[in-house]
């Protein structure tokens, strides 16, 4: 539990840079494209989800690079993140009260979803980044990140 805590607070200021829409660090370049992030299974239309896509130094740090934020739809919503290619971990979260940061209970067992790239197991904690990693070449990308609610 105490690591599921302690991984999954970090989680939070990871997207609290992210405005109201999708926005990116990306710099212009010949390779640039953009990743189409579907993330399912929302449970309401409540707020809005955070999504960040995370190279390994900025996975559930303090901010990611390429970012979005997206008006909460019950089933699903989909950001267009302009990116760079690289290997990134994508995570998300409804942030249901408009909070800015991911709440938690008095356990620190999360509120809202919480979902990763490649649905790695949330059991013991958050994923590593390889557990999550993708890698995106030149071009446009497509991948779905699904919410889990504890």
């Amino acid at each position: 539990m105490n690591r599921i805590v302690l991984g999954l607070t970090a989680l939070s200021p990871l997207l609290l840079a992210a405005a109201p829409a999708a926005r990116s660090g990306a710099k212009g370049g010949n390779d640039a494209g953009i990743l189409t992030v579907t993330v399912a299974n929302v449970h309401d239309a409540r707020g809005h989800v955070r999504i960040g896509v995370c190279t390994k130094a900025e996975f559930l740090g303090e901010s990611c690079r390429f970012h979005a934020v997206v008006p909460s739809e019950p089933g699903r919503v989909v950001a267009r993140i302009p990116v760079q290619p690289g290997t990134y971990a994508i995570a998300a979260y409804q942030d249901s009260t408009d909070a800015g940061h991911l709440r938690r209970t008095f356990l620190g067992v999360p509120r809202d979803g919480t979902g990763f790239s490649r649905d790695p197991s949330l059991r013991f904690g958050p994923p590593s980044f390889a557990a999550s990693a993708i890698t995106l070449g030149p071009g446009d990308h497509a991948v779905t990140v699904t919410l889990h609610y504890f």
